[in-house]
């Protein structure tokens, strides 16, 4: 509900602009883009429990302190109570638990859909795996389905404040809820609740050396090794300055030995994303979230501004969700008959397909005409991206090692956020409702070069992307 409606909330607050969408939408964005491999590393070292009562309490306290942020901006919709600054205030804590609630939701998700259901799915019968990635896609998109007709009738029939009022209300009331169910497979699971079989041990000597070094580097750089400095501090000072110095000293190497900690998660989980065999087509996933060419924030605000009521947002929302159901039901099928990587290829190019009727309508002059090619084209496009997200899903599952899972999936979220980031950039810089077509060009060129990327995995894989010879043959 809260993905939905933020969007229509910032317009309400700022009519006539995506200037609000558009930078909750870009520190969202941002902040997975930065953060997420560091997520990723959080999720492979600390229990699974542990993890799923963390991520969703933190998840949903975040929503609801933002959706109650909210709910004082849409009272006082000219100004907030204590002025400019307040309402700036207010504005940047909407922002900034928006982040913080996309985080833990990133830790969720990694959790449960890269590392739970592959532990659940060891040893059973085949096709099992690729059941459970449908069967939680259909649950995921059932919810997008049914959360924003929900919000768009309440915001059409009552008020936006008082959808505000219920997302707070909702995310407050469901999160025990959320943690029972997930402690239930927890439960069930003995593999589950067994040390993750990852390694962690060798990582942490090689990082821990690597950090010694830099310490002995910064500490030869003062003039001091580190056993001078332990001699030092046993003698009698007569000045009470050189203690400070000396404690400043300290602090300074924690706060580098900090920052060098985070650079090597960084880069160390780079570089082992880069080297999967799925990395192309992971990177071609990513490339799909540099768009407005989806039901998104950004979508949702310009046709808002073209006079399409939330309602009927909300139903249109709601029936791109019916036609991503439909592609879990298409998937499995299709993925027994011709095996995961192509499948993948065929829905790619379906959805690059169904995109141009959305591409077309920035053409067309009357509103009511443009505005339901551009939803139609998009909501009809969900087949093929959802079966695409299936199969880039899958094929990593079944290609990442235990040990590197979170890294993994952290990275991977980090770049779809940093893609996602950069559509929220460029529309900061072309706000106009007239802009918007300029957008969906940019978006419908990143969709090409996604495709094209992911035939070339194909083409690399399986050195061919069509059997020529068997058509031939055939024939």
């Amino acid at each position: 509900m809260w993905e939905f409606a933020v969007g229509l909330f910032m317009i309400a607050i700022r009519p006539g602009s995506l200037v609000l969408p558009a930078m909750y939408g870009l520190v969202e964005a941002a902040s997975v883009a930065a953060f997420g491999v560091v997520v990723g590393e959080w999720v492979d070292k600390f229990p699974r429990l542990k993890v799923a009562q963390v991520s969703l309490g933190v998840q949903n306290g975040s929503i609801v302190t933002a959706a109650l942020a909210v709910v004082v901006l849409l009272v006082h919709p000219n100004s907030a109570p204590g002025g400019f600054k307040v309402f700036i205030m207010l504005v940047a804590l909407v922002n900034a638990f928006g982040a913080v609630g996309a985080l833990a939701g990133l830790a969720n998700n990694i959790l449960v859909e890269r590392d739970w259901v592959v532990i659940i799915a060891e040893g059973q019968a085949p096709g099992l795996l690729t059941r459970i990635n449908a069967g939680m896609r259909r649950i995921d998109l059932s919810c997008k389905l049914l959360a924003p007709v929900a919000v768009g009738v309440l915001m059409s029939s009552v008020s936006i404040l008082a959808s505000a009022v219920l997302i707070a209300t909702w995310n407050l009331l469901s999160v025990g809820f959320e943690y029972w169910l997930l402690y239930s497979v927890y439960s069930a699971i003995p593999a589950l609740q067994q040390y993750k079989d990852n390694q962690q041990v060798s990582s942490k000597t090689t990082h821990s050396s690597y950090s010694e070094d830099i310490d002995n580097d910064i500490q030869v750089a003062d003039g001091l090794h580190t056993a001078e400095i332990a001699d030092y501090r046993q003698l009698p000072t007569q000045d009470s300055n050189v203690g400070v110095v000396s404690q400043k000293q300290g602090t300074l190497v924690s706060l580098i030995k900090g920052l060098e900690g985070h650079v090597f998660q960084f880069f160390h989980g780079w570089n082992v994303y880069i080297y999967q065999e799925a990395a192309l087509a992971a990177v071609a996933l990513a490339l799909l979230y540099f768009t407005v060419l989806s039901f998104g924030t950004l979508m949702t605000a310009f046709l808002q501004m073209r006079g399409v009521p939330p309602y009927v947002l909300g139903l249109a929302r709601a029936v791109a969700a019916a036609v991503g159901i439909a592609a879990t039901f298409i998937y499995p099928i299709l993925q027994a008959r011709l095996q995961t990587i192509r499948v993948g290829i065929w829905s790619i190019w379906l959805q690059w397909v169904f995109l141009g009727v959305s591409v077309a309508s920035i053409w067309v002059q009357n509103n009511k005409i443009s505005s339901s090619m551009l939803i139609g084209g998009v909501a009809a496009s969900r087949l093929g991206l959802w079966m695409f997200d299936l199969s880039v899903t899958q094929l990593m599952q079944e290609s990442v090692p235990e040990a590197e899972r979170g890294v993994v999936g952290g990275v991977q979220n980090s770049v779809q956020s940093l893609m996602d980031m950069l559509s929220y950039v460029i529309a900061v810089f072309a706000p106009r409702p007239q802009d918007f077509g300029k957008l969906v060009l940019i978006s419908y060129g990143v969709v090409s070069t996604a495709a094209m990327l992911y035939s070339f995995h194909v083409r690399r894989v399986r050195g061919h992307l069509v059997h020529i010879d068997h058509y031939l043959r055939s024939r």
